[in-house]
This record gives C-alpha cells, sequence and structure tokens, in this order.
C-alpha cells in the first residue's frame, strides 16, 4: 500500500525482454515518472502539433519579454514616435491618416494596425514603441526558424529552426539594436514577406496560392516599397527562371510550369496593385506617401568602393558583427563571436547561389534572388550614406540568409554530428541576448523637456523636428510639440498632419529650440525666429533647452501648406 508522500509511478521503458540500439539493458534504462503525468504524455504523443503550437507560443512570449528590455537600451527618437501618434489618430477616428504627411515608408499595413491594438490596450506612451519594437522581432525571428525548418521533421528539423533561429537570436548592442528594434522600421515589412514564402513552402500548389501570395505581396509593397525589390522580384524572377528551364528542357505543359507562371503572374500584379491602393488613399484625402527620398536609380560609380564598404558593414551590424572600431571590451568580444552567423549564412548563401538554376526548390531560389539584389541594391543604389542608414536599407538579407542557413546547412551539421557545437552556440546565443538585456534602460529623449512643459502649463508649440513629436509622446498627448524646417521659418513636411500647423483649429505660443542637439538635426535658429515671429514675451532657459513664449497664435505666421505633394 502507497504511504503518504509517495506517488505511484509507471514504467515507460523499453518493453520487456527488448534492447536498446545503443547496447544498454532495457531494464536500466526505463524512465520512471509519476502516473498522474500519463495522461498528458499521452495526449501530446497523439497530437504534436498541439505540443508545438504551445511550445511556440512559449517562446514567443519569452522572446518579446527579452526584446522589449533590449529595445530600451536605446534612445526612443522622434521617427518611431510619429508611428505611435499616426496609431494613436487612426483609432480615434481618422484610419485614413487624413492630412498627414508621411515619410518614404509608411508602415500602413504592419506596424500601424499593431500599433493601434497595443495603444488600445496600453494607452498614448513611449513603451508602446518598445512593445511594438519587440513584437515585430520576435515574430520575424520565428517564422524565420519555421522557414528555417522546411519540409524536416525530426532531429533534422528541430536543428535546422533553431539555426535559423539563433543567427538572429542576440542583436548587438546599439547599432544592431538602433537598427532592428527602433521601432517601425523595414523589419516590419518581413511578416507578410515570410508568411508569403511559408504560404509557399507548405501549402499545396492549388489556384489559390498565387492568389494569397498576390495579396501578402501587395500589403508589403503597400506599406513599404522595399518588398518590391526584397519579395515581388525575387519572387517573380525565381519562378521565371523555374519556368523558363521547364520550357528549354521541352517540358509539356505541366502543373509545375503553370504554377510558376502563376507566381511570376501575382508578383507583376502586385506591384501595380499596391501603387494602385496608396493612389486612391491619397484621392480619398488620406495620407500623402511620397516616393523614396533618395531616389531609386543608381549612384555614379565612382561612389562604388565607398558604397560596397558600406553595405559589407551594414551586414556585419544585421548579424550582430559590428566589431569594427569598436575598443576592446565584452561588445567587441561578443560581435567577434557572431562572425560564426555571417559565416554559416553566406555559406548558405553561396550554395544557393551555385545550385539556383536546379539544386535548390522554389523558396531557397526566392531567398537567394532576394538576398542578392538587396545587396545590389545597397552597393550600387543611393542609400548607403552611412553605416546604420545603410542597415536600415538591406535588413531583409538577415533573416533571408538564416532562413538559407537553416534550410541548407542543417541536414549537412546533423549528418557530421555536429549538434553538440551546435547546441553549445545556442547557448551562447542566449547568453549574449541575457547580458544585452542586463544593460541599463535610456530614457527617451527630451522626457525632462515633456515634464518641464507640463509643470509650466504650455500645451502647444513648435520646435525643431527631433524634440517634435518625441516630446508629444513622452507627455501622453498632453503637450502638443508640432515640428519646424528651414531654421523656424517653415512647418515641417515630414512625419506631422498638416492640421497642426492650421490656425483655425491648433492654437501654438511656443517655441523650443536646443542648444547642444544629441545629433544630427536641423537646429531652430534664433535669428530666425526673431525675423519670423517677433520677440516673446517671455523667454525660459532649461538644461540645453530654450523655450520662448508668445503671446498670440505663431501659426498664423505660418504659410501652412498644402498636403498635394506634401509642400
Amino acid at each position: 500500500m502507497q504511504e503518504r508522500g509517495e506517488e505511484t509511478v509507471v514504467d515507460v521503458g523499453f518493453p520487456r525482454g527488448s534492447e536498446r540500439t545503443d547496447g544498454g539493458s532495457a531494464h536500466s534504462s526505463r524512465s520512471r515518472i509519476p502516473a498522474r503525468l500519463t495522461p498528458l504524455l499521452d495526449w501530446a504523443g497523439r497530437h504534436p502539433r498541439y505540443l508545438w503550437a504551445a511550445a511556440l507560443a512559449i517562446a514567443a512570449l519569452v522572446l518579446c519579454l527579452c526584446y522589449q528590455r533590449e529595445a530600451q537600451t536605446v534612445q526612443l527618437a522622434s521617427d518611431p514616435a510619429a508611428q505611435a501618434l499616426q496609431a494613436w489618430q487612426m483609432w480615434h477616428g481618422n484610419p485614413l491618416l487624413r492630412g498627414w504627411w508621411l515619410g518614404d515608408v509608411n508602415f500602413y499595413t504592419v506596424e500601424l494596425p499593431m500599433n493601434v491594438i497595443i495603444e488600445m490596450v496600453n494607452g498614448l506612451k513611449p513603451d508602446d514603441v518598445y512593445i511594438g519594437a519587440a513584437i515585430v522581432y520576435a515574430a520575424v525571428v520565428l517564422l524565420t526558424a519555421m522557414l528555417a525548418r522546411g519540409s524536416a521533421r525530426g532531429r533534422e528539423g528541430v536543428v535546422r529552426a533553431l539555426l535559423g533561429a539563433g543567427i538572429m537570436l542576440a542583436p548587438s548592442l546599439v547599432y544592431g539594436t538602433r537598427v532592428l528594434m527602433q521601432g517601425p522600421d523595414h523589419m516590419g515589412t518581413m511578416i507578410p514577406i515570410l508568411l508569403m514564402l511559408l504560404l509557399l513552402d507548405r501549402a499545396p500548389e492549388r489556384w489559390w496560392v498565387p492568389v494569397a501570395v498576390g495579396v501578402l505581396l501587395t500589403l508589403a509593397q503597400v506599406s513599404d516599397p522595399l518588398a518590391t525589390y526584397a519579395a515581388a522580384v525575387a519572387l517573380g524572377l525565381a519562378c521565371a527562371v523555374r519556368a523558363c528551364s521547364k520550357v528549354a528542357r521541352r517540358q509539356r505543359l505541366r502543373p509545375d510550369l503553370l504554377f510558376d507562371a502563376s507566381l511570376v503572374v501575382a508578383a507583376l500584379v502586385s506591384v501595380a496593385l499596391a501603387h494602385l491602393i496608396l493612389a486612391k488613399i491619397h484621392a480619398a484625402g488620406g495620407f500623402y506617401f511620397p516616393p523614396p527620398k533618395n531616389g531609386v536609380g543608381f549612384a555614379p560609380l565612382s561612389e562604388l568602393p565607398v558604397h560596397s564598404r558600406l553595405t559589407g558593414y551594414s551586414v556585419l551590424i544585421l548579424f550582430g558583427a559590428d566589431f569594427v572600431g569598436q575598443p576592446f571590451g565584452v561588445n567587441t568580444i561578443l560581435a567577434l563571436l557572431h562572425l560564426v552567423g555571417v559565416a554559416l549564412g553566406f555559406w548558405a548563401l553561396w550554395i544557393g547561389v551555385r545550385g539556383f538554376f536546379g539544386r535548390v526548390d522554389r523558396v531557397e531560389q526566392t531567398l537567394v534572388a532576394g538576398t542578392i539584389v538587396i545587396l545590389i541594391a545597397g552597393a550600387f543604389g543611393t542609400y548607403m550614406t552611412a553605416p546604420v542608414v545603410g542597415a536600415h536599407e538591406i535588413i531583409p538579407v538577415l533573416p533571408f540568409c538564416a532562413a538559407l542557413a537553416g534550410r541548407l546547412l542543417g541536414g549537412r551539421l546533423v549528418r557530421a554530428r555536429l549538434e553538440p557545437v551546435l547546441a553549445l552556440g545556442l547557448v551562447c546565443c542566449l547568453g549574449m541576448l541575457a547580458y544585452n538585456d542586463s544593460q541599463p534602460a535610456q530614457t527617451p529623449w527630451h522626457e525632462d523637456l515633456a515634464g518641464w512643459l507640463l509643470a509650466h502649463h504650455l500645451k502647444y508649440g513648435l520646435a525643431g523636428y527631433w524634440e517634435s513629436n518625441i516630446t508629444t509622446l513622452d507627455s501622453g498627448g498632453r503637450v502638443r510639440v508640432a515640428s519646424l524646417a528651414a531654421g523656424g521659418a517653415a512647418p515641417d513636411a515630414y512625419e506631422s498632419d498638416s492640421a497642426w500647423y492650421n490656425p483655425a483649429v491648433s492654437t501654438a505660443n511656443f517655441i523650443v529650440s536646443v542648444s547642444s542637439p544629441p545629433q544630427d538635426v536641423t537646429l531652430i535658429s534664433a535669428s530666425v525666429i526673431q525675423a519670423r515671429f517677433g520677440k516673446p514675451d517671455h523667454t525660459y532657459h532649461f538644461k540645453e533647452y530654450t523655450v520662448r513664449v508668445y503671446g498670440y497664435n505663431l501659426l498664423i505666421r505660418l504659410n501652412a501648406p498644402t498636403l498635394v505633394g506634401g509642400s
């Protein structure tokens, strides 16, 4: 009879009389577990998909918490604050963002709807940006892991998935965190692109798949023109090569040939449809979405060496291996360890390039084509003006190479029995992530300014761009600071609402300038302010800020621009 405090146990070892494959006895290897757990284990054995779904949900939650903490190690600035304000307006009755001038990436179909949901729960706070950035990056890591696994199952499937996720798991501090987790950016565009690739990877070749692919491509391109090159062009190129190779081999009109041809059509249609949707939104009075700020052409050949060097350094930033120019210390050591991820990613890319015309599948061809297109655009295009700026523009290289590493190297590493080495690498990546999360959190820019303005009952004013949207967000919307351009002489038609400058609906009575800006900014000029607005009634000096307060509505001295054309 069982004594109190003891548990009945069940033998779940090998059947009696059987032998273990490793030569040990069945009896000695039997596991003993509590009997109350056997129904759960039986259920898990019958429903492995639910067990994987639960594990995925737990991983998503843990990663979101870790990435939210890491995102807080970089100071929040006005760019992501602008998207938080846009989402707030969408939730409060302006879904088309009427009157808004946006940047050349509008985030309208991915991050902004997600920010609306976050703000419905959390309110308008700086934390909204951190939460959104964490959700986006965690989603991209997990989607990359699922894509890296491909059709493999069992041990090889796990190795593939962990290899893809491990390469992305722990971004480097400062540059890596700033590029990958500083609020809305091209990283969010990867969600519909990776979902599209997963659909191609898992779904049967049916008529509805090209339709769904076209929808996802369109959503991505409405939000971000980068998706045209990273996804639509890449998919069209890969499927065109597949179709042409079948025609060259004089194959008959087979279903797979028609399927590839339909995907090419879906990619082309998505480009036109995305442009049509944006035009319709603007025609309906919605936001103005300018063309890419540096155009879509090629830079002069004389700039190719500089752009190639910046592209290479941007790749190191994306993979967390940006050791160049850093003083020797912990961050440099971690960056050097991340070179393993760079080597694995580009080894897989090389295998994909060699097998592009026959030995890799449709998804791998698309990943290879997308990576090559983006790298060529970086080296030959006009956006490699600085390392961090350039890294933003080639973000797809990271998840694409990570997925290729899992798909093209995972099986090889399993066959070489290198799982212990990979497990050690994963432990190192987890340690890097823990180290990143242990760093001190940074307060958002100009949080002190928002508090000072509230304390002095100053609710609506003007400032330079980098002091504007972030101060509004810091105050939870209780202070509104609109941005000025041209030294303070004109409204700034960038990430702002035209209603902010309309004296019929808004009243501004102060101007903020800074004496020691924290980064490259367009300064508010005292002489320009004096010429445009006259002498202030009161002038206050607080830290690096100068606050000029007037007794009239300053907006009557500004020529409020119209929305059309953003000017």
